[in-house]
């Protein structure tokens, strides 16, 4: 029920509120972790960000015809804070996260074997780049079918 408001809050400030606002305020982000806040009903650190999330834009709604800058900034560092708490309490990643973990780690042995066996680094760098891409993808296709994305 309270999810919903939520949403139907979200739902008017997006309405409402100019392009360039729009994208500072990356309210898909905001309605996501509203989502992910809003199904831990056991964690009481989850709710209580959730009904401070609702503050926030309960506020946002009020003056959403003169959002400042700053209030922007306070919505996002909340998001993140919140994001940080999902990640570190419920083992939640970021969209991408395994990606960029994993190409990095096979550029790395893409190097190590392209000078070592190959004697050419331009053969091991791709190499490693494209088994370490393959590798982060399907770890993270696995988390966001298991629901672990935010």
């Amino acid at each position: 029920m309270e999810n919903e408001h939520v949403k139907l809050i979200i739902k008017k400030i997006r309405e409402t509120v100019s392009k360039p606002m729009l994208k500072k305020l990356d309210l898909d982000k905001c309605e996501r972790v509203v989502e992910k806040l809003y199904s831990f009903t056991d964690c009481e650190e989850c709710q209580h960000l959730f009904h401070e999330l609702t503050n926030h834009l309960n506020q946002l709604e009020s003056n959403v015809d003169k959002i400042a800058d700053h209030e922007c900034k306070q919505l996002k560092q909340f998001i993140e804070h919140t994001v940080s708490h999902l990640q570190k309490k419920h083992k939640f990643v970021a969209e991408g996260h395994y990606l960029a973990i994993y190409m990095s780690i096979g550029m790395s042995f893409g190097l190590v074997f392209g000078l070592t066996l190959f004697d050419n680094i331009a053969m091991g760098l791709p190499l490693g780049m494209g088994i370490g891409i393959a590798i982060g993808a399907s770890l993270d296709a696995d988390a966001k079918n298991k629901g672990k994305t935010i």
